[in-house]
This record gives structure tokens, sequence and C-alpha cells, in this order.
């Protein structure tokens, strides 16, 4: 368990207003030994319009606790504590939504990814790339060469893209961006109180003819500390999401 003092703050150096404010969402579970990672890779962002909300599901390690360290002196840093809402990343994402939309801070773009070390937070530039270049929805798909490339996805996930409806190799990456008009229209949607919601999102944006994109990223090796909350959505769980496409319910 981690319990080095945490290093001084380093304010962004590079200009506001490139491109509009982000929060970064970054569900947890049990994840004391990777969040000191997480929030060195957002201070090398050094991006002052992206903030990052730790939602984090009443992890017994203290992960919150260590994550309010990190917050205490930096107004970009944020946590959403849900002491006795240990239910899944479905959940946390939904109220980690709804936290953005009520936020004064006018978040535009919402982005997400994984605690344990699989999603690298230096890709973020890109997924905003593609918000910016006019996709509603940017999935970071994760890639086997080192520099994240179109010709080596990790996998294709055929049935996961036909039960969606979305044209993504990697359905279940959970590294992805969505603008927050786009999230809003689709937010209502969303049902599935654990890893599902990834699946489950994307074919809620397919439905509403949202413009869905996928970016190449490279793929890390996972912390040995394996995460509580990701995973793939099951067959039936697919078939289910398109039963439910054709009849209109998500």
């Amino acid at each position: 368990m981690s319990d080095e003092p945490i290093p001084p703050k380093r304010p962004p150096t590079k200009p506001s207003g490139v491109h509009p404010r982000c929060l970064l969402v970054v569900p947890t579970k049990e994840e004391r030994d990777n969040i000191d990672w997480v929030m060195e890779r957002f201070l090398d962002l050094d991006d002052p319009d992206i903030h990052v909300l730790i939602a984090d599901d009443d992890s017994l390690d203290k992960t919150w606790s260590r994550a309010g360290t990190w917050a205490a002196d930096d107004e970009r840093i944020h946590l959403l504590r849900r002491p006795g809402r240990n239910k899944g990343r479905g959940f946390a994402l939904r109220e980690s939504y709804k936290w953005a939309a009520d936020s004064e801070h006018g978040y535009e773009y919402v982005l997400e990814c994984a605690a344990n070390r699989t999603d690298d937070l230096l890709q973020i530039p890109k997924l905003i790339e593609a918000l910016q270049a006019g996709a509603d929805v940017a999935v970071g798909a994760r890639s086997k060469s080192e520099g994240g490339g179109d010709d080596e996805p990790r996998r294709r996930q055929g049935l996961a893209r036909f039960a969606t409806g979305a044209p993504i190799d990697d359905v279940e990456s959970g590294f992805r961006a969505y603008r927050m008009d786009a999230l809003r229209k689709i937010a209502g949607k969303l049902k599935a109180a654990d890893h599902r919601i990834k699946a489950e999102a994307l074919a809620a944006a397919s439905s509403a003819k949202l413009k869905i994109v996928q970016v190449p990223v490279p793929f890390a090796t996972p912390s040995t500390h394996k995460a509580k909350l990701g995973g793939d959505t099951p067959a039936m769980g697919l078939i289910g999401l398109r039963l439910r496409r054709l009849f209109g319910s998500v």
C-alpha cells in the first residue's frame, strides 16, 4: 500500500483555451497501489483544461483517502466518494456523468479511463482531437503495437460490434471520450450496474445516431493488482443488448 508523501503540485505551464474544458472520470475499487501513478500521469499531461474525478466505490484500502490527499491543493482534482456504494462501474460512471453535468466548471467533454495502468493517460490528447474533429464519441481501440496502430488491434470483438451497432473493433475498451451534449442524449438510457455499461453506452450512442470513432492507442500490461471494476460483457448480455436495440429500449 502506497504511503509515500504526495509530491509537490505541478501547475500546468501550457496555455488554457486550446480545447474545451474536459473532465476525466476514473472509477476506482481497491486501487490505492495505482492511484499515485494515475495522478502523476494526469499531471504529466500539463493541461490546465483537463480536470479529473476519482469516483471511488467504497474501497477498503482507502483509495478515496489517497485521492483526497492529491485533491487537497489542486482545484483540477476532484473526489466522488461513494461510501456504502459497492455497486460497480456502471453506478460509478452514471453518478460521475451527473456530477459532470451539474458541475459549475462547464465541462464540454467527458473522458474516462481505468485506474489499473492499462490506459495511458498521455494518449488522452488523441481522444480530444477526435472530438474536436467532429466525433460525438471517441473510443481508444487498444492495439498490440507500441504506438497504437490500426493494423494491429489487440482483438476484434465481432459479436460486441454487432450487438452495439457501433463501428468499433474494441467495444470493451473503457478508455473513451464523449461530448457533453452527446452524453446528455444517452445517459438516461444507461441501466447497467457493472462493466456492461461500456457496451450499453455504445449501443445507446449508435441508436441515437451519434458519430462514433475509434482511435488506436497502445495497450499496456495491467498492474499486478487486478482492477475490480473492469471486465467484458458476456455473450448472453450482448445478445440481450442487441434485442434491446431492436425494440428501441436503448
